[in-house]
């Protein structure tokens, strides 16, 4: 009975620590991609690159033009006008895979260059709250099941970022 008793009061005791602990949860992502530089940053890319993914489109256009072109001469034209459409459909789909990769490589690199601005933003953001609300532990808003609302900080996180 002792050592139940011994038992209750150790959980207690242990419960009571953890209640101690301030935990909270973060979406660093969403807190990175909902900031006022995150959405200027959107914008921005979308104007600087709009020409090259309207190029992409024409090119797209084109090869599918030249794809129809050729299903609906299948057996009417010359075997060598249908060799003809072939490279030229090859040719089109060709340059159309490298400038979207082109194209996709750079929004990548421009996106990582911005994120690795906005990294000591958003760890000065979340030392501000650690330090400002004596906070022991943050989760990764992700990879948590429940969390009440009153302890997330990505709305605050956001706040502070736009405020830097």
């Amino acid at each position: 009975m002792k050592y139940l008793l011994g038992l209750a009061v150790v959980l207690l005791t242990a419960g009571m620590q953890v209640q101690a602990e301030t935990i909270r949860v973060l979406g660093v992502q969403e807190a990175l991609l909902s900031s006022r530089a995150a959405v200027e940053f959107s914008e921005q890319l979308e104007r600087e690159f709009a020409a090259e993914e309207r190029q992409l489109l024409e090119l797209e256009k084109e090869a599918v033009g030249v794809r129809e072109r050729i299903q609906q001469n299948m057996g009417l034209a010359s075997e060598e006008e249908m060799n003809r459409m072939q490279l030229q459909f090859q040719k089109a789909v060709n340059e159309y895979h490298e400038r979207g990769e082109a194209l996709q490589l750079k929004r990548m690199e421009r996106e990582e260059a911005f994120l690795a601005q906005m990294r000591p933003r958003l760890d000065q953001a979340i030392r501000t709250l650690i330090e400002g609300e004596n906070i022991n532990i943050i989760l990764a808003k992700q990879a948590t099941v429940y969390s009440s609302g009153t302890i997330d900080l990505t709305p605050r996180v956001i706040e502070l970022l736009n405020q830097q």
